[in-house]
């Protein structure tokens, strides 16, 4: 109904859950490379679902709601505003994918507020709020460039 990809279905083919956003801006991002026109439709569709900025400040719910319902791998989600910091994580890397460079910024500045930015002895950045793949992720997103161009990721 909402015209956006589901994030998991039963072995009989019916929906598990519907449209989420960590997965939707995976998907978009990945999408890029063999349906392009797909892709910027999915994003379109999710950053207008799930996307959200504030003051300059910007987040993803996992769900279209704001209901704050857990999810097992994209982590807690604040209750009210339904800020979820897996879906954000993945919207960094659908905005940056994108070139949605408005959304992207808030993001970040969220980012840099609330994940409690840390530089290592080495002096990597990593987030005390976030975990190996939620840095990972960031880092990926963040340095996107000529090789994903090349393979039509340019969106």
């Amino acid at each position: 109904a909402t015209g956006m990809l589901v994030s998991s279905y039963t072995l009989d083919g019916r929906i598990g859950d519907g449209p989420e956003a960590s997965s939707l801006f995976m998907a978009a991002h990945d999408l890029l490379v063999v349906d392009p026109a797909l892709a910027r439709d999915q994003y379109r569709r999710a950053r207008r679902a799930f996307g959200r900025t504030v003051l300059g400040f910007g987040y993803a719910r996992e769900w279209p709601d704001a209901t704050g319902r857990d999810d097992v791998d994209s982590g807690p989600t604040v209750p009210g505003v339904g800020a979820n910091a897996g879906a954000s994580g993945l919207a960094v890397l659908g905005a940056a994918a994108f070139g949605d460079r408005a959304y992207l910024r808030a993001l970040l500045s969220s980012l840099h507020l609330a994940a409690f930015p840390t530089r290592g002895d080495d002096g990597g950045l990593a987030y005390a709020a976030s975990n190996p793949v939620g840095d990972a992720v960031v880092l990926y997103a963040l340095t996107l460039g000529p090789l994903w161009q090349r393979l039509g990721g340019a969106a």
